[in-house]
């Protein structure tokens, strides 16, 4: 069992470094095999056809991400610091993986039912870690909030409208390199407004 959940995590692993460099429609499960020297056989044993193979590499890169958030975060001093880590970190990922994440979008109608639902298990655990760094800057004295589940949801909703605008400009359904490059610069505009706002009165 353990040598089968190692060749999993090197057939997913190398359909990551395929999917990140050439996106998913020109990716092939002969090339993913070729990479680490498996048969395509034994590919379409552990996943039934490369969508399946992606869904896997997505939730496997979510799990990796999440990690590496969490480890940063903890590293940082204050709550302020720890939110604009959130946001570069997201912004690193999203320059790392453009093709992965456009993928996605490419499926489009056809995407399936466990990726979004992966996708929304994203959203939440986003929520989580910036409610969870309100909450610490209340408990340091560096923020003043009375709610702080409300302070998150209007953060979030916020960061989803200077996405949403900059997208309805161009009339996109997905952001180039360089519309994110843009909303990326307003988001860390908007958070350090906001948490000037929360700063704890004196």
């Amino acid at each position: 069992m353990e040598n089968q959940d190692k060749k999993r995590i090197l057939i997913i692993e190398a359909a990551l470094k395929r999917f990140a460099h050439y996106g998913l429609a020109k990716t092939t499960m002969t090339e993913i095999a070729k990479d680490i020297s498996f048969s395509k056989a034994l590919l379409y044993y552990y996943f039934p056809d490369k969508l399946s193979l992606y869904v896997s590499a997505i939730e496997h890169l979510m799990q990796v991400i999440s990690r590496d958030l969490v480890k940063s975060i903890d590293k940082t001093k204050t709550a302020s610091e720890g939110v604009l880590k959130l946001l570069q970190k997201r912004q690193a990922f999203i320059q790392k993986y453009y093709n992965i994440l456009e993928s996605s979008q490419i499926i489009g109608n056809e995407l399936p039912e466990n990726l979004a639902e992966k996708f929304h298990k994203a959203r939440t655990f986003e929520f989580i870690i910036i409610g969870s760094l309100f909450s610490r800057g209340v408990a340091n004295k560096e923020f003043f909030i009375t709610d702080t589940k409300l302070a998150t949801e209007i953060f979030i909703d916020a960061l989803s409208g200077i996405h949403f605008n900059i997208l309805s400009k161009d009339k996109n359904m997905f952001p180039g390199k360089e519309q994110f490059k843009q909303i990326f610069q307003k988001e860390k505009m908007f958070a350090d407004i906001f948490l000037d706002g929360l700063r704890a009165k004196p």
